[in-house]
């Protein structure tokens, strides 16, 4: 699965040097051996509640914790050569929630398996195993399609990918018979080909107990070609809902701007899972990260604001309410940890926020608009001269600078990342379109301040999902340079 972030330049560059430490390394399984406070890092402290993470963020090590701890147990014929580490989510002092994939046997005939596992509080960890797995003790269970395994001496439970304990709709939405049976059911979704046919599953994102995004494959009775449809799998609870409204409210609307959101098809609030359609067009984010030479993407960043533009034109009613104070409120409590274990990070992300919320108490009160929430290349679909937006699970009324500033940062972390100031000029240029085109909004006055609250943001999660890199190069790091940028773009203005 491809990475989320801009980071994955730097996380590229960086991933030779990083085998080659593992495989000059030679571990073994002891419990003392695994301890975090084995290798001393000079920029991260020791986790004391999670005494193994140095085990989790070493490849080697998991690949011969696998093989020995767990693979024996659930599937015996099953052997890791090698372990590659996807995603992660670090909260110092509470958990590391870790995406593996596993390369099973060798290639060219190897297979790929997604493993979750996520390392915390024996206690919590034993409760979430019992209450969702009905796992009664600490043993593993029989060999099964989808194993569970809880490992309570290493403080770990490790779960199978489809099994992801806070998505429990994911297994059973990758089954392409449960699938079929519910596409059959909509004739807006697709027409049922033959009897016995089954949809061809592809994922396409996957954040580790967050949210799943699925497409749905069909090959066509009339031989057209194949039909293909999307799902997305929340939380169980109302945001599939709530989603699913907001996009039947705005495509209408939308369409009158030449904006296309796609139409909801099926949504199940029990189980958060959410059918719509598939509209064409390539991530705007794929192209931004393969480029070389950044001017070519001078027109699709003048589209990319003038679809901004018109969403804030907009009409939505909503009661969630998102505010510069509310982003750096939200901010310093993901950040409330950082100091058990980075604490001159933890004390630069104080300063930056400190900065912003002082700067942003000066400006006036702005009339708030429908905000997208999570604006970014990655939300935007290319077709010809068209976008498509989507993602609609952070919308909700605020200052449209929000949008403006999320995007400009997606564009300066890129510049970070790549070294190369043209994608600064792009960000620039983004303002400027979107200025032409909604001067009444005066967002050049306040947008510095969610530019920066956004780097701020990207930062935090750089060193959630790469702790162990800033552990390695400290204030040569991502995390750290994102803070740069985001001090850089307030002393600016």
């Amino acid at each position: 699965m491809s990475k989320e972030d801009p980071e994955l330049a730097i996380r590229e560059q960086t991933e030779t040097e990083i085998e080659k430490r593992d495989r000059a390394e030679d571990h073994s399984l002891s419990l003392s051996a695994l301890s975090v406070s084995s290798r001393p890092l000079s920029a991260l402290k020791a986790d004391p509640a999670l005494p193994f993470l140095e085990m989790a963020w070493s490849p080697s090590q998991m690949r011969d914790f696998f093989n020995h701890r767990v693979l024996p147990t659930v599937r015996p014929h099953w052997e890791a050569t090698a372990v590659t580490i996807n995603d992660m989510l670090y909260k110092p002092g509470a958990k590391c929630e870790i995406l593996y994939s596993l390369q099973l046997g060798d290639p060219p005939r190897g297979q790929r398996q997604r493993v979750v596992v996520t390392f915390a509080k024996k206690n919590s960890l034993q409760e979430i195993y019992r209450r969702h797995y009905g796992g009664g003790g600490s043993a593993p269970p029989q060999t099964t399609s989808r194993p569970v395994v809880f490992l309570p001496e290493y403080g770990c439970l490790v779960e199978f990918f489809p099994l992801d304990w806070k998505l429990p709709c994911l297994a059973w939405a990758m089954e392409p018979k449960e699938m079929a049976s519910l596409l059959s059911q909509d004739g807006s979704a697709v027409e049922r080909a033959s009897s016995g046919w089954l949809p061809r599953v592809k994922v396409l994102q996957y954040r580790l107990h967050r949210r799943c995004t699925l497409r749905y494959i069909m090959d066509a009775a009339d031989s057209s070609g194949p039909k293909e449809v999307i799902g997305k799998v929340h939380h169980p609870g109302s945001l599939a809902v709530q989603v699913a409204q907001t996009q039947i409210a705005l495509q209408v609307q939308g369409a009158a701007y030449g904006v296309i959101i796609p139409q909801p098809l099926r949504v199940m609030e029990e189980w958060g899972f959410l059918l719509m359609e598939r509209v064409p067009g390539t991530v705007m984010k794929s192209i931004v990260q393969h480029v070389r030479v950044p001017q070519q993407l001078t027109e699709f960043i003048g589209l990319a604001a003038a679809t901004l533009a018109s969403l804030h034109r907009l009409h939505f009613e909503s009661q969630k309410v998102q505010s510069l104070q509310t982003q750096v409120e939200q901010l310093r409590g993901r950040a409330a940890s950082l100091h058990l274990v980075a604490p001159l990070l933890a004390q630069e992300v104080d300063v930056r926020l400190q900065q912003i919320e002082r700067l942003g108490a000066q400006c006036p009160t702005v009339a708030q608009t429908f905000v997208h929430g999570d604006f970014s290349p990655g939300q935007l679909l290319i077709e010809k001269d068209q976008i498509a937006v989507i993602d609609f699970d952070a919308v909700c009324l605020g200052d449209p600078a929000l949008d403006v500033g999320n995007f400009m940062a997606i564009l300066h972390s890129t510049a970070v990342c790549r070294a190369h100031n043209a994608f600064r000029q792009l960000a620039t240029h983004f303002l400027s379109e979107y200025q032409a085109r909604l001067p009444e909004h005066g967002v050049v006055d306040r947008v510095h301040l969610f530019l920066s609250a956004s780097l701020v943001r990207l930062a935090l999660r750089a060193f959630e999902r790469w702790p162990d890199d800033y552990g390695q190069t400290g204030f040569d790091s991502l995390p750290a340079l994102l803070l740069q940028e985001a001090a850089a773009c307030l002393d600016r203005h």
